[in-house]
């Protein structure tokens, strides 16, 4: 585990109060539920991802996968029609808790059960989703982490310009209409290009055959804007691969895009969120009420820069955007 990794993992116990001293020998066998939209494999970014995120974390709090708990796993592979009878199975196997990761997955949650413990990863803003009665205090079965509260397109909008080094006057914004979320991250879109000036134009992806094509209609903008999504982060190789193609600078709200070699990513470190959810998922089997834990809102954000895209586009990156960035990619 990296340095910082683990001192986040750290950070985190201590936040939650917790200690890695507990008697994890004295606990009954738990089984936990765990919902997420997109692919089951490392690639989609989902058990090499949060899955396996959290259950370090379990981990650190004193519990131990398959003598102190189980997790019934299930992925909808980029498919949200699925997800609503994938949560129908998860409540019917009783779990102590479910950890959903986004909006769909827990709205569907929020269907199928109104007494089992549900903890989100990453809801831009589970106030206006209706999944808690507000950030204080929950109020039902559902508490978690938001990557919130601002969805930045803003701030993401004005590192873009510093980058370039020009105004962009013609965006682009991609977006899964089957998103909880899409809503509410195409309007603070919208209103932080009008803010700037320019001409945004809202493209939909809702199914991974027609990314190619959908590309078509966005070649001629001078960027794009990518949703999280987990449809859109499963495809993100592609993705990267045909912005490069149109030589188009795209920006991203998670660091896995620039990693796999998108120009630039600004957003909440949801990783933190995965780390900190295990405190969660530890103090409600130890009797906790999800009602009563706050929602905890995003507090780290980083910038992302891939420096080899960069050069590949023929961009120069400031000198002062380069010692602002949390991590840069050569």
């Amino acid at each position: 585990m990296k340095r910082r990794d683990f001192m986040a993992l750290v950070s985190a116990a201590i936040f939650q109060g917790a200690s890695p001293e507990l008697d994890a020998q004295d606990l009954r066998k738990v089984r936990l539920g765990y919902l997420n939209g997109a692919i089951a494999t490392p690639e989609g970014g989902s058990l090499s991802g949060s899955l396996e995120t959290l259950k370090e974390g379990l981990d650190w709090h004193g519990w131990r996968e398959g003598e102190t708990f189980e997790v019934e796993a299930r992925f909808a592979n980029g498919d949200s029609s699925l997800i609503p009878r994938l949560a129908a199975e998860l409540v019917a196997r009783r779990p102590q808790v479910i950890v959903a990761t986004g909006s769909n997955e827990t709205r569907a949650l929020q269907t199928a059960t109104r007494d089992i413990p549900i903890v989100f990863l990453q809801i831009p803003d589970p106030l206006s989703l209706g999944v808690v009665d507000s950030i204080a205090r929950p109020g039902r079965n559902i508490t978690g982490f938001s990557n919130g509260p601002q969805i930045l397109w803003g701030k993401r909008l004005s590192i873009l310009v510093e980058l370039l080094g020009r105004p962009t006057l013609r965006l682009a914004w991609l977006g899964n209409p089957a998103n909880a979320g899409a809503a509410s991250n195409w309007a603070d879109a919208k209103h932080a290009a009008e803010k700037l000036g320019a001409d945004l134009i809202r493209v939909e992806l809702s199914t991974a055959e027609h990314l190619d094509s959908t590309f078509e209609s966005v070649k001629d903008r001078d960027a794009l804007l990518v949703q999280w999504d987990f449809l859109l982060f499963s495809l993100r190789k592609r993705i990267v691969e045909l912005a490069a193609q149109h030589r188009l600078p795209a920006v991203y709200e998670y660091r896995g895009y620039a990693v796999e070699g998108g120009l630039l990513s600004y957003g909440a470190d949801v990783r933190d969120n995965y780390r900190r959810a295990a405190g969660y998922v530890d103090r409600i089997l130890k009797g906790a009420r999800p009602a009563d834990l706050p929602v905890d809102q995003a507090s780290r954000f980083e910038l992302v820069i891939n420096v080899r895209t960069a050069k590949s586009l023929g961009l120069t990156i400031p000198p002062a955007l380069l010692a602002r960035a949390d991590e840069v990619i050569e």
